[in-house]
């Protein structure tokens, strides 16, 4: 377990808004994070075709894609396998294994028609057994997070050599997206070597194999020269888990990093006129709420949570603490993820209803434990302290707890954060069915959960007319919002610095995925 940060009583005064002055100090704590020694010039070439290296927050938890669902180990994972299909940065759904695949009539039996050229690294034919196997390991592993996501599936089974069918236990309309979330295993190389060979060492098929993974150091790949997809062009990808912010920046001005995600603003106007870095920003997925477990004390108390909701100033937020990196939104699901209703507006900053719910609702002054990932989102730190202190000014009394997100990951997925939390969420599929999955759905990862809320959630899975599924994804959003189970704070606008002359660019989904990166003839 890594360790545990608790941040009450020493983060600076500046960022935490005092009862009386608390947009003045907001603006402080701006100013205070722009501040700081000018960063080193660039010491060395930077990377080229041969290899290029990108900064993460933190490590890869394993590299079993059985076994995680983190984000930073999906970033691993996009590049060492494939899945049967691709969602792309546009949100579209793409062949990968997968060439072809059809629904019968309501939806309940997909079949997918694999590739007949896609190998595994150690030369095997990727084959529909080892898709089938791929599913049915997952759906078999009681404590695999991974298995929230095949949770529809009846069965998994091989059609012939090269078809793959799967039955499931209700209507899912958009199951060719959720298949994207489930990397596909070679079964006889997993068994050869035992689960925990193969998850340091692991045996894919997709651009990138793994040359040694050095934990808490480095992650290095190299380039799968028989992909069927195209040998990528760059050889070697290195991936090094650097989790303060102005480490990551150093190292970007250095030379010594190529590729470094979420930028705080900051370092952004620090790096915007460097020579060698491009920063590059991107309207992302991902959106950052405040989370309880409504079914303690005191967060069972649906004034105190509603209380919460009217206490946030996310104006001040992102365009002051952010600068303007994140816009305020009223549910856990951005605009460039289907299923977003432009109709549900961000909670209205009200301190003085905020008092008088909390009033209503009997609140006495009781402890409010804050927990949150320390080193995940950019300005992530100093977001929580500025919501703690807007919680504070109108008499809340709570008590931040920062982690690492390594630490703090396992227990969003094990439903153990049992007070207030912040965490974010981006679906990579690119649809709000997700959501609805981790967040909402019974049995989920939700704390919250509802017959009538759970009949919605079914309902619009099975429902193939798209705006009549939109409108079932609002009425849970609504009811959502009404009982502030999540408080919704903004989307984010992330920002990359990225070597000069690499032809990459972000995604929306925060994937970090090199198969067709590049760099101009030669570098």
């Amino acid at each position: 377990m890594s360790k545990q940060e608790n941040t009450q009583g020493r983060c600076p005064a500046s960022l935490l808004p005092a009862p009386a002055v608390s947009r003045r100090s907001l603006l402080l704590a701006a100013a205070a994070a722009s501040a700081g020694a000018a960063l080193p010039a660039p010491a060395r070439a930077r990377g080229n075709a041969e290899q290029i290296t990108v900064a993460q927050s933190s490590d890869v938890l394993t590299l079993d894609p059985s076994k995680d669902t983190s984000p930073i180990s999906l970033n691993a994972f996009k590049n060492i396998y494939d899945q049967l299909t691709n969602i792309a940065a546009d949100g579209s759904v793409t062949p990968q294994l997968a060439t072809a695949w059809e629904p019968n009539a309501d939806n309940t039996v997909w079949t997918f028609t694999i590739r007949a050229d896609a190998r595994f690294h150690d030369g095997r034919p990727v084959t529909a057994e080892d898709v089938a196997w791929s599913f049915n390991k997952i759906i078999g592993d009681s404590r695999s997070p991974v298995r929230t996501f095949v949770g529809a599936i009846q069965k998994a089974e091989a059609a012939g050599p090269n078809q793959v069918r799967f039955t499931l236990k209700s209507p899912f309309a958009p199951f060719h997206r959720q298949v994207s979330l489930i990397s596909v295993i070679p079964k006889a190389a997993y068994e050869a070597m035992g689960e925990a060979r193969f998850s340091q060492a692991p045996v894919g098929s997709g651009p990138y194999k793994v040359v040694r993974w050095i934990k808490d150091d480095r992650l290095e790949l190299e380039a799968n020269a028989a992909y069927w997809g195209g040998a990528p062009r760059i050889k070697r990808i290195i991936f090094r888990p650097v989790p303060a912010e102005p480490a990551r920046a150093a190292g970007l001005l250095s030379g010594e990093l190529d590729v470094v995600a979420l930028l705080p603003p900051p370092m952004i106007r620090r790096l915007q006129n460097v020579r060698g870095v491009r920063v590059q920003t991107v309207a992302s997925n991902r959106v950052l709420y405040l989370g309880f477990d409504v079914n303690r004390a005191p967060f069972n108390n649906v004034k105190l949570r509603q209380a919460i909701d009217c206490a946030i100033d996310r104006n001040a937020i992102t365009t002051r603490l952010l600068q303007g990196l994140g816009k305020p939104e009223g549910q856990v699901v951005a605009p460039v993820t289907f299923g977003y209703d432009p109709e549900i507006k961000p909670t209205a900053f009200d301190p003085a209803k905020a008092r008088q719910l909390l009033r209503e609702g009997g609140y006495a002054g009781e402890r409010v434990l804050f927990q949150f990932p320390s080193n995940r989102y950019a300005m992530g730190s100093e977001i929580a302290q500025a919501v703690a202190g807007f919680l504070r000014e109108v008499g809340i009394n709570v008590e931040l707890e920062g982690m690492e997100y390594s630490a703090f990951f396992p227990l969003w997925t094990g439903r153990r954060l049992n007070a207030m939390h912040m965490f974010a969420f981006g679906p990579s599929i690119m649809d709000a069915e997700l959501a609805m999955i981790s967040l909402y759905e019974a049995g989920s990862r939700a704390y919250w959960q509802l017959p009538e809320i759970d009949r919605l959630v079914k309902q619009q899975r099975a429902e193939a007319n798209p705006e009549r599924r939109k409108a079932i994804i609002s009425q849970i959003f609504r009811r959502s919002q009404q009982e502030a189970v999540y408080a919704v704070l903004h989307h984010e606008i992330q920002a990359y610095g990225i070597a000069e002359g690499l032809r990459w660019s972000p995604r929306p989904d925060e994937r970090l995925v090199f198969h067709e990166a590049d760099f101009p003839p030669g570098r």
